[in-house]
Order: C-alpha cells, then structure tokens, then sequence
C-alpha cells in the first residue's frame, strides 16, 4: 500500500502531536519546530480575530467612536529614550522625576491640538511598568522618586475632559527573567501569567478604554494559543475596546484593524480598517533634542490616512521632565487651527472615492466630497479625475459666503475654476455637493509629474503609470490583500498566493503613444513558482526565485525584501486596457510554507 504525501503528513503530526509534553500554549509553535524559520511564526493557523463571533453591524457600532475620530496622539514615555529597546540603567531610574507632569494639561493641549483620543505606552520593551502594578516592583512607584501614577493620572484627566483613553502594552519584555523569544522555555508559564495580570490590572482599574494596543508580537514564543488567551481577556473585561492586529502578528483578519508603521499604505478598493502609526518628534521616546516633523507633514499623513478609511496614531516622545516639547506644540497648532475651520472634512468622514490624486486627497460624507489640496495648480484648474458622478454645486469650506466655483468637465474629468493662488493657509479644502452617490472610474492614469521616493516606497516618473497592489481587483480564494508593517520592513503587498486560479487585475487608461519598461516588484523567501503578466497584446513570463533577506536582517514575519526586476517593453496605443497577472505554476514547497507564488508590491510603467 503506497501513503501518499498528504497522509503521510496528517500521520506525522499526529505522532508529534501524541509525543508533545510542553506548554500547551506552545503546541502550534512545536509542529513547526523543524520547518524553515519564516514558517514557524503564526503561519498557517486561524488568525487572532478581535471578536470572534460578532456580525459586521456589531463590529461597525463597536468601531464607530474610534473610527469617526480619526486623530489620535500616540505618547512613548518614559525613562528610556530614542527606541527605547535596552535595560534602563538604575541611574537613570534614580533621576527620573517628571515633576512638571501635569495630565489635565497634556489632555487640554491634546485637546487644542485637535486629537480625538490618547494611546499611552503603560509598559514598553524594556519591561518597565510605568503605573503603579502590584506584580512587580519594576515600576515608576518602586523604582523612581515620583512616586506617582501617571497612567492613571492621565486616564481620569482624559475622563474629566471627556478624551477617549487607551494604553500600549509590549509583549516583549528585555528585563523579566521568564520572558523568552523563542520556545520550550521552563519559566515562560510564569511571565504569561504576569502579562495577563498587568493586562488585567490595566483594564480593570484605568476607566474604559477606546483601544488596546499590544506590541513586540513578532517572536515565536507569541503563539495563536497565548495570543487567543489575552483576545479572551480583554473581550471579558472591556467588551467594547478596540484590539490593534498585533495581538497576532499582523496577519489578515487579526485584531480589530491593521496598524502599518511609519507610513500610509496605498488602499484603493480595501475596506479594513485601519490605523497609521508614525512619530512626529523623538524616536519614539525623548531623543533629547528639538528635532520633529513639519505641520505639512503632519495634516497631509492625517489627510491621506482619513482618505483612504484610516485613522492617524501621530507619537509625541515627552520630555523626562513630563513636558511635551514646546517646539512640537507650536507646529502642531497650525494643525489643530486648521481642524477647526476644516475638521469637517475629516472628523466622521469616510473614505474617499479616488485611489489616488497627485495633488491630495478626498473624503467623503454621503454625497458630499471634500478635496484637500496640498500641491496647487498651476493654471489655476483643479482636475478631478474619472468623477462620473454631476456635481451639483462646490466651494471653499473656510468660504463662509459659500462662493460657487465654476465646474466643467470634459474627456471624462471634472475640472474646478479657482484662484491662481491659495487663498487659505495650508491645505485649502473644496466641499463638492454631488447630484448622487460618489461613482469614480478607477483606471490607472499617467502620471503628469514625479512621484517622489517616500517612506521605502519607489519613485515613479512623470509619464508612467502605477500599479499599487491596492488599486488592484483581485480574484480568488487565498490571494489577499495585506496592510503592511513598517516603512522599513514590510509594505502593503499581495500575499496568500498559494491557487493557481487567483489573480489579480487592473484597468488601464492611456490617452497618448508611448513605448514603456515593464516594471515589477517584489519578495519571496522561497522559489515561488512561474507567472505571465498581461498588458494589451503582450504577455511576459516570469520564474520567481527565492531572494534572501540581508545576513544581518532580523528573522522577523514583518519583514519582506524586495526587489524590482524589468520584465520587459510595451507600446501603447491611446485606449483602455486590462493588466492582468496569474500564476502558470505555484511550487509545492511554497504552498507548503504557506508562502505562495510571491509577495508583490507593485507593477509600474517606466516611458522609454
């Protein structure tokens, strides 16, 4: 009797698993023990659902007070400085005294600024508590001469003012001795216990919380089981909080939204929700100088995440004196004066219809549009691209006259008469009241001028044409769509490439001849199997090879390599096209890893 491979794997397990005298809590992570290590993460298991069970109009109202924010300051405070990532040393402990910590000023600042809600780091990787626990005298009231709580200071100052209030919490922890990163460990029981306790002690005993936000997820000891056992926790305690998707690892379907770091992914057609994290001053915590980020760079990353359905988690790093930096509170307002003349357009607004806009962006509210214009026409015409919908009438929101302006269209745009200049300071806003529901033809357009490199993102050329995984429809059963993880490790990308009969596919609008290099990236750690891709009457073929992440890159699931590889030529005529790319052969090994085809990024058209 011959067994074939996919017996002979059940039997395998099944011997593992009869043989498996661990932690029970590790048993998922063992069965992998002996595949290679970017498969022995939580790879293959059902995600982490934030919870389980409840329907989309129940997810939607537990949602809606976080999701309508839009706004929310992220603080990394504490003793550590810059990443925070290392032991603090005693001394430093010993000197930590914030006696200038005020919380109902730092809410009313929030406040002013124009934040919705407040994320505290209430323990950071470097395993320092920074409220008063009872399981452990590692914590701000043992260690340090303040002597006080400030977490749960700031939660009844945000209670008071009626701020909605959620804490960070890192499962990582560089200074209990029963943590580990890895399996098998003897102690480890004891530390997931110890999280679970601080887990509860923070939702118990610090009013309710709008979200939950783990971190340091990324090692194999963070297992499904240990990651369920916490979902439970928190559903138990604080049933309407919302859970970041790093209680897993960041995988589709885990936690309540995605979290992308340091950048705004590319969403197009996607509808998750999500949250953009980034730093405006510091390195997370207090660098110890003035440095930050511009007011510009700080309401185009608000504008583009309200855009594209996502909410802004911006991090200020405050002082070891328990102050914000003044010089971020002074540009930041210019932030908080331009929400109150334009936070109409972002406060409880949806996502806007355009996938992309060289010039800005867009929200929406019903049949309602707002267009917030960050680089200004030149001609003094601003082009709406494919808006099919008539426009019943629009205006300048700070417009307190309500001035029509005049609105043409032609060749399939709507064009919008304004001023040569800006007549508001920073991004002027446009309110355009729609005859119906907001319909948009998204077919990729050239591009009239670059695309600048940004955030591990590359650049396009003016006259190319750019095809985000975002802006693609894609068909199939396991092919998804995935948010990404950080600037520096993971974009969003396609994954879950493992059936030959998903694809993806994107509409193409060329309004002029041109010749065209054939562009696409992507990462694979595995030989990944053979694709065509398909544009007008020329199909390219493809074999994906592994590519190796650096000798010295981190063995991390955040983590993706890409590179970028020309295919080949095109000439385009003026028309509509279909650019299309399916697998012809997926490698058994890769469907066995859970790895697929490829990880791909994007396509772009680069003129010859």
């Amino acid at each position: 009797m011959v067994i074939g491979v996919t017996a002979q794997k059940k039997i395998v397990n099944q011997n593992e698993t009869k043989l498996f005298r661990g932690d029970p809590l590790e048993k998922s992570a063992f069965l992998k023990k002996d595949l290679p290590w970017f498969a022995r993460f939580q790879v293959g298991e059902p995600p982490v659902v934030g919870f389980p069970g409840e329907t989309s109009e129940e997810k939607k109202e537990r949602m809606r007070k976080w999701a309508d924010a839009k706004y929310g300051l992220f603080l990394h405070w504490g003793p550590q400085r810059k990443g925070g990532e290392y032991i603090i040393p005693d001394t430093v402990l010993e000197n930590f005294n914030p006696t200038n910590f005020n919380a109902e000023k730092w809410v009313l600042t929030a406040k002013r600024l124009g934040f919705k809600y407040i994320v505290i780091t209430a323990k950071h990787h470097a395993g320092f508590s920074m409220y008063d626990s009872k399981l452990t005298d590692y914590d701000i009231i043992e260690k340090t001469p303040f002597k006080r709580d400030p977490i749960k200071e700031l939660a009844d100052a945000c209670a008071e003012q009626e701020m909605p209030f959620g804490v960070y919490y890192s499962v990582w922890d560089m200074y209990q001795p029963t943590y580990s990163k890895d399996i098998g460990s003897a102690e480890y029981a004891k530390y997931h216990e110890f999280m679970l306790g601080q887990v509860e002690e923070l939702l118990t005993n610090y009013g309710p919380m709008i979200s939950v936000w783990f971190d340091g997820e990324w090692v194999n000891s963070w297992t499904v089981e240990r990651a369920t056992e916490f979902r439970d926790k928190i559903r138990e305690i604080q049933p309407n909080t919302v859970i970041a998707n790093r209680i897993g690892q960041r995988r589709k379907g885990e936690g309540a939204h995605h979290s992308p770091e340091n950048f705004m992914p590319y969403i197009g057609n996607q509808n998750d929700y999500w949250e953009s994290c980034a730093k405006f001053d510091g390195g997370w915590f207090y660098s110890g100088t003035e440095k930050s980020k511009s007011p510009e760079w700080a309401l185009y990353s608000l504008c583009y995440a309200a855009s594209r359905g996502g909410n802004f988690l911006m991090n200020l790093g405050p002082t070891p004196k328990g102050e914000f930096l003044e010089t971020s509170v002074k540009k930041l307002e210019k932030v908080g004066d331009w929400l109150q003349t334009n936070g109409e357009s972002i406060y409880e607004a949806q996502k806007g219809p355009h996938y992309f806009l060289e010039w800005g962006t867009s929200t929406r509210k019903g049949n309602t549009l707002y267009y917030q214009i960050f680089d200004w026409p030149e001609n003094g015409k601003l082009m709406i691209p494919g808006l099919v919908t008539e426009v019943e009438s629009a205006c300048f929101l700070a417009d307190t006259m309500n001035t029509y302006l005049r609105v043409t269209r032609k060749n399939g745009n709507v064009y919008i008469t304004i001023p040569k200049s800006p007549p508001y300071k920073m991004a002027n806003v446009i309110k355009v009241e729609l005859e119906g529901t907001p319909k948009v033809d998204h077919a990729i357009r050239v591009f009239h001028k670059e695309l600048l490199a940004k955030d591990a993102m590359r650049a396009v050329p003016a006259g190319g044409y750019f095809f985000s995984v975002g802006f693609a429809n894609i068909q199939g059963e396991t092919l998804h769509f995935a948010y990404g993880t950080g600037a520096g490790a993971q974009r969003e990308n396609l994954k879950g490439w493992t059936e030959e009969n998903d694809l993806a596919e994107w509409d193409l609008l060329v309004e002029k001849d041109g010749s065209y290099n054939v562009e696409i990236t992507y990462g694979s750690l595995v030989d990944g199997g053979v694709f065509e891709l398909t544009i007008a009457d020329k199909t390219f073929q493809h074999t994906v090879k592994a590519i190796p992440l650096h000798p010295k890159a981190k063995e991390s699931p955040l983590i993706v390599k890409y590179n970028t590889l020309v295919l080949g030529d095109v000439t385009l005529k003026p028309g509509r096209y279909k650019m299309t790319i399916k697998p012809l052969k997926i490698d058994n090994e890769a469907k066995r890893l859970h790895q697929g085809l490829m990880t791909l990024r994007d396509v772009t058209l680069v003129p010859r």
